[in-house]
């Protein structure tokens, strides 16, 4: 009797555990299928754009560990390479490797041939995006699921699919922040 009390208690705690742990998980994944039905681009589309990004910096940072300090982005298949190297012929051989990237259709390369952002620089980029992305997340006439935010060198980078009226509407809200140098879009409009 007392082995069954113990087990129904066990049973009982990690029920009790495991609705702690599954609420979230619940909300999470409607969050997630809420995002994901409103995101203009397919499920294909979006999986290409993770797999473009992971591909690409994985290549970038095997090939050159000390001469670039490179950050991709990808949506709806358009790549943006920010950040910094060391020599042009690094920049140069950077564009030949998202054009050899499958499902690429487009790439803007932003890179700087130059010293390497410091942390200070980093986190003030940081800080930036943090409130560019806050900001349009709060925005009645943004729908933040269709937009992409990069910060570098206080240059606010917004890419996504956008109706034109979003797609002026994020780049005043970006440049309405402080520290931002330019703001620099990089939409497709769905307009």
């Amino acid at each position: 009797m007392c082995k069954l009390a113990i087990s129904m208690a066990l049973v009982v705690s990690l029920s009790w555990l495991l609705q702690g742990c599954l609420g979230p998980a619940v909300v999470s994944a409607g969050i997630g299928a809420t995002m994901m039905a409103e995101d203009p681009r397919t499920a294909g589309t979006i999986v290409d754009d993770r797999i473009i990004v992971s591909k690409l910096s994985s290549r970038i940072k095997d090939k050159y560990p000390e001469q670039a300090k490179i950050h991709v982005t990808s949506y709806n298949n358009v790549v943006l390479l920010t950040g910094q190297v060391t020599a042009e012929a690094i920049k140069d051989d950077l564009q030949l490797m998202v054009l050899e990237t499958q499902s690429v259709r487009d790439f803007k390369d932003e890179t700087a041939v130059g010293e390497f952002s410091t942390f200070r620089e980093f986190a003030k980029d940081g800080a930036i995006k943090t409130q560019v992305v806050s900001l349009l997340t709060r925005s009645k006439d943004v729908r933040i699921v269709r937009v992409s935010t990069t910060v570098e060198a206080g240059t606010v980078y917004l890419m996504g699919l956008v109706t034109r009226d979003e797609g002026e509407t994020a780049a005043q809200i970006a440049a309405s922040i402080k520290n931002v140098s330019k703001v620099v879009k990089i939409f497709e409009y769905v307009d």
